[in-house]
């Protein structure tokens, strides 16, 4: 829940000067958290959120040093900071304000309306840094997911499969890939529409996504097809738990409104050996393969092929 009140950071050893600053920015509805030490403001950097800084360059070890320590903070690190001092302020210590990277640099004793325009410019920078963080977040959210089922889309599933094909042939692991597609979908949007197909292929997802071990990666390829990573699996282990998903599903009836629906699902499973020998492309088209294998056998089926047997075989792929 955000807050109702903007947070300000004071870090300054004057008692004086900070009460009259705290007095007047809680008239202005902001929340003021003095500190009089550097160690003080690191101490409650770490679990408290600001908005806006106000650091006084007379502080014991320093305020240009304190504002470096709040920045190597991830949390604080895009921080609106203001410094204040009772000296001088010249050119030489304006560019060194920039350089520690504060917005504005405040000559006590304060002008309190100046002081309260900086802060309020400070405080509408974070909201706005804040809000474009989330959007990115979502962007990126909406870039890798699935809008429909929430799995891995098609690149992300294909950057997670280079992750772990790389990773398994550094350490000569094996790995199992399956490609999955939904036996007659469209028998499912032509005699219901596609609002039932979505339910489908939502349930699938789900019901794949209840037996997978917590390394595994599913994520839906397009269409109704999903492909699911197996990493650190031996054949054995792949066609068992191929064989347990297909039966799962089959076992298990989709529902859209009053309708049940039986839905069942063909699986090409590839076992990897040596995964130095092939790249993404190699295995995913491999995968494809064993999945048609299997629709053409007759569907709700899985057919289980080895890379390495593929590649002495080309005829087979």
């Amino acid at each position: 829940m955000p807050r109702q009140r903007p947070r300000v950071l004071l870090a300054d050893a004057s008692e004086q000067d900070s009460l009259e600053v705290t007095e007047l920015l809680q008239l202005y509805n902001y929340e003021v958290l003095h500190v009089t030490t550097a160690e003080a403001a690191l101490k409650l950097a770490q679990h408290e959120d600001f908005d806006a800084a106000v650091i006084s360059l007379e502080l014991p070890a320093g305020g240009f040093t304190l504002s470096q320590q709040l920045q190597a903070i991830e949390s604080k690190s895009d921080l609106p900071t203001a410094f204040v001092t009772t000296g001088v302020i010249d050119e030489p210590l304006l560019m060194e304000a920039q350089f520690y990277r504060g917005l504005f640099l405040h000559r006590k004793p304060y002008n309190y309306c100046e002081l309260l325009a900086q802060i309020s410019s400070m405080v509408r920078i974070k909201l706005l840094q804040d809000e474009l963080k989330e959007q990115m977040e979502e962007l990126d959210h909406l870039a890798s997911f699935d809008a429909l089922t929430g799995l891995y889309n098609r690149r992300l599933f294909l950057m997670r499969l280079e992750e772990e094909l790389s990773r398994a042939a550094r350490r000569k692991l094996p790995l199992c890939l399956l490609y999955i597609d939904i036996d007659h979908f469209k028998l499912f949007n032509d005699a219901h529409g596609h609002a039932a197909g979505d339910a489908v292929l939502r349930q699938v997802a789900e019901i794949m996504a209840h037996g997978l071990r917590k390394s595994d990666v599913l994520g839906r390829i397009g269409g109704e097809e999903f492909s699911i990573l197996l990493p650190e699996t031996t054949g054995q282990g792949g066609r068992l738990i191929s064989e347990r998903l297909r039966q799962r599903v089959a076992d298990t009836s989709c529902h859209f409104d009053d309708l049940q629906l039986n839905v069942t699902i063909s699986i090409g499973t590839l076992w990897v050996t040596d995964a130095a020998a092939f790249d993404v492309d190699q295995l995913m088209r491999m995968a494809d393969d064993a999945l048609y294998a299997a629709k053409s056998a007759g569907r709700n089926r899985v057919e289980y092929v080895t890379a390495e047997g593929l590649q002495a075989s080309p005829q087979q792929a």
